[in-house]
């Protein structure tokens, strides 16, 4: 369906004095109110809401649309003098001046979506668009309604996101099921530009529910494969061993692993419920996963303090941590991990949701890390139960935290190196040719002269 152009503008007007407005209300929240992490997460997910409709509204087909939108071949025939006008007015309008002291937020956001990028704290689960969670449920015989199925979304801390985590993985009920997450996953990376992810995995649920582990695996093998072949997208997956279900459990689904070898399947992870299972209860299944090549990584420091963190990378030797917001609490841990080059896997709006240690996004520590010289990479964790994307994670970074266009290109980069990608230089390489061509649009590089 084709809108007209000024219909399109009106409502992102208004969408941006709604914003604006629900910022300015949000800020007001006292801290120290049993209240307020309610309240803010309501104005959270209002405010994510408003700027995905945003994105979609700008991908719109436009009925007559302005001169300024057409490539510069539409307009051959006109002066020059009239066709440099109307590309300097293009640009303006289209792409936008970064270079200017206080750009447009809107072209900030622009910007970030178009350049690649990496991501690589990601729940397979968690990127389940809700129309794919709701036809896996129909197509499996289960009946919900739609006020159970937005209820499910209402939760006020972490384990309330973790019982909705199960249940986004009880609609699959056979193995198959899985290839709808994997092309969720690739919309996802689509529509952010990622080109290289590595996703957790968390079968104990479906083996609980009496999936078998190999089939479960050669589905989500196939269909990556199928997606790099289509879109030259790379996605590794991080079999998620979880601390929800005790070690003994954690060293059965390692083995599992052990017994397959697909180059998909990179490593292992430590998720699950932080208080209920300390990383230094699975530093046995740490040990034997790394002396068989796999990598390893582990949340920590998301709803515990930087003692957790401390056993994370002592005992279990992780190679990245994720979440690590309580180490600012710690000053000799923040310099272990800056000396040891121990990435921290960076989720700015989750840590707000589950409200641990951070309940608004300028009090989030990334600042602090970053200046501190801490190997960082930013990601969204869960975007389809937080309602948020990578390129608004970076934005946030922009928005709230003072971070600048330059600064923000520097964690795109860091974002690779923390990968464990192969080959790390030349996929940098190729994404960095592409943003510095990106940048000229934006007027962040020099130009070259019009013809």
């Amino acid at each position: 369906m084709e809108v007209q152009f000024s219909e399109i503008l009106n409502r992102i007007l208004v969408i941006d004095r709604d914003i604006a407005e629900l910022n300015r209300l949000k800020s007001r929240l006292p801290e120290d109110r049993p209240y307020s992490p309610s309240l803010q997460l309501t104005f959270d997910k209002q405010i994510n809401t408003l700027l995905n409709e945003r994105v979609s509204i700008m991908e719109l087909p436009v009925l007559n649309p302005p001169l300024w939108l057409f490539p510069k071949e539409t307009v051959q025939g006109q002066r020059a003098t009239e066709e440099t006008s109307i590309l300097k007015e293009r640009k303006s309008l289209l792409a936008g001046d970064l270079s200017i002291p206080h750009p447009n937020e809107q072209d900030v956001i622009n910007f970030i979506r178009e350049i690649p990028k990496s991501e690589i704290h990601l729940h397979l689960e968690a990127c389940v668009n809700k129309e794919t969670l709701k036809f896996l449920y129909k197509k499996n015989g289960v009946e919900i309604t739609d006020k159970e199925f937005e209820d499910k979304y209402n939760f006020k801390d972490l384990m309330g996101f973790i019982q909705v985590f199960f249940f986004v993985q009880g609609a699959v009920k056979e193995a198959s099921d899985l290839g709808y997450f994997i092309d969720s996953l690739a919309d996802y990376m689509r529509s952010n530009n990622i080109i290289y992810c590595e996703t957790f995995f968390a079968p104990s649920k479906f083996i609980q529910n009496g999936l078998d582990f190999d089939e479960m695996v050669e589905v989500m093998v196939n269909r990556i494969r199928q997606i790099e072949t289509k879109d030259g997208v790379t996605i590794r997956l991080l079999v998620d061993v979880s601390r929800s279900f005790g070690p003994e459990n954690a060293m059965n689904n390692l083995k599992r692993v052990l017994g397959i070898k697909h180059k998909e399947i990179i490593g292992i992870g430590l998720g699950g419920a932080e208080l209920m299972g300390p990383a230094k209860d699975y530093a046995e299944v740490f040990k034997v996963a790394r002396d068989s090549g796999l990598r390893t990584v582990a949340h920590s420091g998301e709803d515990d303090g930087p003692w957790a963190i401390w056993d994370a990378v002592s005992l279990c030797k992780a190679e990245r941590i994720g979440h690590g917001t309580s180490a600012i609490q710690d000053p000799e841990l923040v310099k272990y991990m800056k000396d040891n080059k121990i990435p921290i896997e960076i989720c700015v709006t989750s840590n707000v949701f589950t409200a641990k240690y951070v309940r608004k996004e300028q009090n989030h520590p990334v600042r602090y890390y970053y200046d501190q010289g801490l190997t960082l990479c930013i990601n969204t964790d869960d975007p389809e139960i937080f309602n948020v994307n990578l390129t608004y994670e970076y934005f946030k970074l922009y928005r709230f935290l003072d971070f600048s266009i330059d600064e923000i290109i520097d964690l795109v980069k860091q974002s690779v190196y923390c990968t464990f990608h192969p080959q790390k230089e030349t996929l940098w390489k190729q994404m960095e040719e592409k943003i510095e061509a990106i940048k000229v649009k934006y007027n962040l590089a020099p130009q070259p002269a019009l013809v």
